[in-house]
């Protein structure tokens, strides 16, 4: 244990007795270097990524009229951003470009990715915000006058480098993680929308006659179903709140109409809210504004309550008897297919009413209306419960992050002399575990069938691409995992009833102690997973997963609710000749089992790809 010592600073507390406190101006310099003719635009983002603009992306940005105060950066270059930085935008640079002047560029003599590491530490303890004039609300002033003046913690450089080096590997294994997260929500995000376009344009019977509804983006629609203008079942709700004695204050956010703070002091409101509408519930509101530049947003939502909105926004009111759900649904999914980008004029692309509602619009039975709304309220509510899961996941990693940093750049924790690092595919862990785990059906095709429903059923390898292969989904890298597992003397395969199995090597215990760390957050699911396949002949593990597979990608392909006899036909169709030694009545009686079970996909992952020629089939 080393020995400590109080820093004197409230943010830092006790730091090791042989660190340094020194002020950034004896050690840092602030680099003011001239903008080339071809520099692009760099960006210092939140999440400490300092790069061109245009390598993460070019819309939802003020575009500088003038580029006055515009400064040179160049890779390498200590970045620090005047107003996000205390949200953790402070980097290195990966590119030659030019900043705005809200940019501290600096040069250092101490190690500059440690400095960078201890500026996100002081910036995540909030010594930003505690230098902050109050300029802007969720923003600070951090400028190099004030950077300069900060007290900072300086081990030897060694020191520096060795945990700087720590916390690049320790952040690249978290920010995998995250990536691997923000994956599945954005697959069931995607999900959620071709669930909801499917059924508002096609219904919920599969049977029903089909007609064409003369809408390209549309398609065809149920042959009953009639069309009109938006005008036709919806007038424009346009009552002030003239003499401000409604205070329900409601803002659209995120696809939700939600309540606001009326008396927050955040800088972003009006003075007065009596030019505001006055909405009821039921409402649909829609954002017709800025549609030239932002196509980002989602511009519709459902008022669950009375209450007053900006009246740059359109409030369509119900002047026929429909269920206002089904056409909110409606005019979501045409949202996200960004039909309202084509209607929009003026200089800010924007719309009014009499513009809007002359979009043609599908008008079910007003019993199919209220089925479609039951379904979608059910079916959204699952999957948001889900992403709500995964975001609080992504929340925790994060927090994890930021007290790792804070931790080591401290000294409160010390880099371990020797640090290894490895880098284990995650399926190589669940492949362990899987093999650990006691079961009636060993071997490959065994094991590859439960890889497949852990990264597609549990949406744990959402990125990882499926083969349609002649006993199932089948990973290319299969054999590559094995190779590690035995490579690392962990497993070893045995052929046992002509099945090659991994059986237990001399340092097994090191992958069981890797699995039971890296995989802890899954652990019960992958647990739950294999005990319920545990009794299982491997044909039926195969059934189960070629099934999943098929139904799976049919909602990839936007068809949320194949039948039956669609999932059966494409198994016997496009999966190989190997799938007919089975009859229809044994797919279907497997299917059912699933469906009772409550194995059922989600369209998570990619769409499964045809078996290359010549590829090998014994698994």
């Amino acid at each position: 244990m080393r020995e400590m010592k109080g820093s004197g600073l409230r943010w830092a507390g006790e730091i090791p007795v042989d660190w340094k406190i020194t002020k950034g101006k004896y050690f840092m310099s602030v680099l003011e270097r001239p903008v080339k003719d071809n520099d692009g635009v760099i960006t210092c983002f939140r999440d400490g990524m300092v790069t061109l603009r245009s390598n993460r992306r070019e819309d939802g940005f003020t575009i500088a009229t003038v580029e006055a105060g515009y400064q040179g950066i160049e890779p390498g270059d200590l970045v620090v951003h005047g107003m996000d930085g205390f949200a953790g935008a402070i980097g290195i640079s990966d590119a030659r470009g030019k900043g705005t002047p809200a940019l501290n560029v600096l040069d250092c003599t101490e190690h500059k990715e440690y400095m960078m590491y201890l500026l996100r530490a002081m910036a995540y303890s909030e010594v930003f915000m505690a230098l902050s004039t109050g300029i802007r609300v969720r923003t600070c002033d951090t400028n190099w006058r004030k950077l300069r003046e900060l007290n900072y913690l300086i081990p030897s450089l060694d020191e520096q480098r060795i945990i700087s080096e720590y916390l690049d590997h320790k952040s690249a294994e978290i920010e995998a993680l995250t990536a691997d997260i923000q994956v599945q929500i954005d697959t069931l995000e995607q999900y959620k929308r071709s669930v909801i376009t499917e059924v508002v344009t096609k219904g919920l019977n599969p049977n029903v006659e089909m007609r064409d509804s003369g809408i390209d983006f549309v398609g065809t629609i149920p042959a009953h179903w009639i069309m009109h203008p938006v005008y036709y079942y919806f007038g424009e709700r346009k009552k002030k709140n003239i003499f401000g004695l409604e205070n329900n204050l409601l803002s659209l956010s995120y696809g939700k109409i939600v309540r606001k703070d009326i008396n927050t002091n955040d800088g972003l409101l009006p003075a007065s809210f009596n030019t505001y509408n006055i909405i009821e519930a039921g409402d649909i509101v829609i954002r017709p504004t800025d549609l030239q530049n932002d196509k980002r947003s989602l511009r519709t939502g459902l008022a669950k309550e009375r209450g007053i909105i900006t009246s740059a926004y359109i409030a369509l009111m119900p002047i026929m008897p429909v269920n206002t759900g089904y056409f909110h649904y409606l005019l979501h999914a045409f949202d996200v297919m960004k039909v309202f980008y084509n209607m929009g004029n003026g200089v800010r692309q924007g719309l009014n009413y009499s513009e809007f509602s002359r979009l043609m619009v599908m008008e079910p039975t007003r019993a199919e209306q209220d089925a479609i709304v039951s379904f979608l309220d059910a079916k959204c509510a699952e999957i948001d419960s889900i992403i709500a899961d995964k975001k609080a996941q992504i929340e925790t990693l994060g927090t994890y992050k930021k007290s790792l940093i804070f931790e080591y750049v401290t000294g409160k924790k010390e880099v371990p002399e020797t640090v290894t690092v490895v880098s284990i595919d995650p399926h190589v862990l669940r492949l362990a575990m899987i093999a650990d785990m006691p079961k009636r059906s060993k071997g490959e095709i065994a094991d590859q069938k439960l890889l497949y429903l852990c990264d597609t059923y549990l949406g744990l390898g959402l990125s990882t691409q499926y083969y349609r292969w002649d006993y199932g989904p089948f990973d290319k890298q299969l054999y590559s995992y094995i190779d590690t597992l035995v490579s690392n003397g962990w497993y070893k395969v045995n052929i046992q009833n002509k099945a090659k199995v991994l059986v237990r090597a001399e340092n097994h215990a090191e992958a069981l102690e890797m699995y039971g760390n890296q995989l802890a957050q899954n652990k019960s699911d992958i647990e739950k997973l294999v005990q319920y396949f545990g009794e299982m002949r491997v044909s039926e593990i195969e059934r189960f997963a070629t099934l999943f597979a098929v139904w799976n990608d049919f909602i990839i392909d936007g068809i949320p609710a194949p039948s039956d006899y669609q999932i059966i036909d494409d198994v016997l169709t496009n999966w190989g000749p190997t799938k007919g030694r089975f009859s229809r009545d044994t797919w279907q009686n497997t299917l059912m089992k699933m469906k009772r079970d409550g194995i059922i996909p989600k369209g998570l992952g990619l769409h499964t790809l045809p078996k290359p020629e010549g590829g090998k089939s014994d698994a």
